[in-house]
């Protein structure tokens, strides 16, 4: 019980679809790992390249039209809490950049309004997350 709560697991911060005109929109979804693990869970396994890192996916309806962005794509992997320092500013000259555990993905769509969106992101080991935008 104690491995699987240690773990890393992906967790969706926000999702949005921001207006640019003429029926077309940016979509913005930003995870993170919350794990204590990173998702590639041990430094062996990153450096021999054993574990694919987060694919980030977008489905949309027949009448809507990828402008920016790919349907589906391949990602880093994530940092957990395991390897960050405790203290937000550092101690003794070690400082860490605060935002390894998270991933952000834009896609540009164009579609009529009131169209529902699902994007999602998964990693073999860190779980998925999936969420659905109404434009």
């Amino acid at each position: 019980v104690w491995h699987n709560l240690i773990g890393p697991k992906l967790e969706v911060l926000s999702c949005e679809a921001l207006p640019l005109g003429s029926d077309t929109y940016r979509i913005r979804l930003v995870i993170c790992n919350s794990g204590w693990l990173p998702t590639y869970c041990t430094k062996q396994a990153e450096n021999k390249k054993c574990v694919r890192g987060v694919v980030s996916e977008i489905t949309l309806p027949e009448d809507a039209l990828l402008i920016q962005g790919q349907h589906r794509a391949e990602h880093g992997q994530l940092e957990g809490r395991a390897y960050k320092p405790t203290s937000p500013t550092g101690w003794a000259g070690q400082t860490a950049d605060p935002t390894e555990d998270r991933l952000k993905v834009e896609w540009v769509v164009r579609a009529a309004p009131s169209t529902t969106i699902q994007v999602s992101a998964r990693h073999e080991r860190g779980g998925k997350v999936s969420w659905v935008v109404t434009l």
